[in-house]
């Protein structure tokens, strides 16, 4: 009796924190991804691939976009054979209701109309051995089109969405409800800022809206969330998938070997990653523990990250879904994939069905698709690695932020204009500095932090191009008499930065001089030096 009840116990338990069985997709599926322009938009499809692929490498899925502007759940029953069941797929997701509805006010016959059409997919489908996801209409925008909003057309979505839910309960479908958290997210951005919009046309959603979208729609699937990273900790000197490269004060570099992929997404979507919840199926962590400065800037690879905590890297810190070059590659191809066969379906295929001959061109068409297929499966497999780059950060103000400086061989085309203070270490034209190209070493640049103030640190960074070589750091109070603080080395072709420390000292001006430069250029002409940002720091602690 007591072991019952422990096993009633545990599996109560296992529910509670939301243990999950196996997802639904099997090895070698081939999925095609139905519905209306929402679909054709070729957003939410990507992403929904993007996520599978990255989780999932080993399922080598095929997937296909059959989305068509305008069109309805009946006139995705009418073209099923012609543009799905062409494709021999297993798995076909459905997602209709936007056009049914009629953009009008809900009535009875609008909802039988849906039920009916989406019956006939389901049972046409099931009848050939395909497992059929189904997805509830999304949201409109009322506040873009006021005619939306007189005729409360979530509603009428609402409603259609509960019709699909039955139907994918009574004949065993895999569904998820997209309406409801959809119209749920739009109500909470509103509230919080009213002229928000994922929807700027009321009906299409822009990339964030596709985003909340597959937050929904991944949840059919069953799919668990990716993988993290690794941990580190530099006290022991041991970690699970991150070693250490080099540790010193001034500079520690890790190495993570990838689980998988990261699932990539822009920067400026990373509030509508974390707002919808989509975050905790798509965010990675990286643990380390054992640092001795409170404060690090971070780089991985080529890419600044930023200012992060020493308690929030032990706590798990959460890798940018943007820092990750294979990933964006990743949903490059995806997305290149996904618009060759458009063009070989919706420009070759089916308007020149009439000429023999185009049968050729859409065959080498679709044998680019399945190359494309290759690469992405390929590409998903493959373990990466990741360099991770921490510096110690000073706990003051930068005193050389937006401070004026001169170099003796101003830059003539343009190039990082304020970029050397600006605060960014942004490698490029905008705000990565560079010297003029005159064929005459040294070259300095002088900058003014326009009171005299104790100095300590100095942190100087250079881009992955360019011939830079050596950095002197000199300062001093009068702007005439220098002392040297410092030299560093930096290698060719590789982004870096390095803290040049030294014993307090007062100084109003901080130089920086470019004794030499490499022999060979590296995508400019050998006689242009460049530095990503140079800041200035008072002999405090770090933070």
């Amino acid at each position: 009796m007591i072991r019952w009840h422990l096993l009633i116990l545990l599996a109560g338990l296992l529910l509670a924190i939301g243990v999950s069985a196996a997802p639904i997709l099997k090895e070698g599926d081939r999925i095609v991804i139905y519905g209306d322009s929402i679909t054709e938009q070729r957003l939410y499809s990507c992403d929904l691939q993007q996520y599978l692929y990255c989780r999932y490498p080993e399922l080598k899925l095929t997937v296909f976009n059959a989305g068509w502007s305008g069109d309805t759940a009946p006139g995705g029953l009418n073209r099923l054979e012609r543009d799905v069941l062409v494709l021999k797929p297993t798995v076909v997701t459905l997602f209709f209701g936007m056009n049914d509805g009629g953009y009008k006010t809900l009535d009875d016959p609008t909802v039988e109309a849906y039920r009916k059409a989406v019956e006939g997919l389901i049972t046409k489908m099931q009848a050939q051995g395909i497992r059929v996801v189904v997805f509830t209409p999304g949201c409109v925008d009322p506040d873009r089109q006021k005619r939306l909003g007189d005729c409360n057309y979530n509603t009428t979505l609402e409603a259609l969405g509960k019709a699909a839910l039955e139907l994918a309960k009574q004949y065993n479908c895999p569904c998820a409800d997209v309406h409801a958290p959809m119209l749920a997210y739009q109500t909470a951005q509103k509230a919080a800022a009213p002229a928000f919009t994922m929807i700027p046309d009321s009906i299409h959603p822009d990339p964030n809206g596709h985003l909340v979208m597959i937050n929904a729609m991944l949840k059919a699937f069953n799919v668990a969330p990716l993988p993290p990273i690794g941990s580190f900790d530099l006290t022991a000197n041991t970690g699970d998938g991150i070693r250490a490269v080099s540790v010193a004060p001034e500079k520690i570099v890790l190495e993570a070997t990838l689980p998988s992929v990261p699932f990539f997404y822009d920067a400026g979507s990373a509030a509508t990653v974390s707002g919808c919840g989509l975050a905790e199926l798509v965010d990675q962590k990286i643990t380390l523990r054992g640092l001795k400065e409170p404060a690090y800037d971070l780089t991985i690879d080529a890419q600044h990250i930023g200012k992060v905590t020493a308690e929030a890297l032990a706590a798990g810190y959460v890798l940018p879904g943007n820092a990750s070059a294979r990933g964006r590659m990743l949903r490059d191809l995806i997305q290149r994939k996904e618009n060759n066969y458009y063009s070989a379906w919706r420009d070759v295929r089916l308007p020149l069905a009439a000429l023999p001959a185009s049968a050729d061109l859409v065959d080498a068409m679709m044998n680019v698709d399945t190359k494309y297929t290759s690469i992405i499966n390929d590409m998903a497999a493959q373990k990466d690695k990741i360099t991770l780059t921490l510096i110690p950060r000073p706990a003051t103000a930068n005193l050389a932020a937006d401070c004026h400086y001169a170099c003796s061989d101003p830059n003539g085309y343009n190039w990082g204009i304020g970029g050397l203070t600006d605060g960014s270490w942004d490698a490029d034209g905008t705000h990565c500095f560079a010297t003029g190209d005159a064929d005459a070493f040294p070259k300095t640049a002088t900058i003014d932090l326009e009171k005299a103030a104790q100095l300590a640190t100095v942190i100087v960074g250079v881009p992955q191009f360019g011939a830079t070589k050596t950095i002197t750091v000199s300062v001093s109070a009068d702007g005439k008499t220098f002392t040297e603080v410092g030299t560093h080395v930096f290698d060719q072709q590789k982004a870096d930065r390095f803290s040049y420390k030294f014993e307090p000292v007062t100084a109003r001006y901080v130089r920086l001089t470019y004794p030499d430069h490499y022999t060979e250029g590296a995508g400019y002409p050998n006689t242009f030096v460049f530095t990503t940002e140079a800041e200035a720091y008072p002999p405090t602690a770090a933070k």
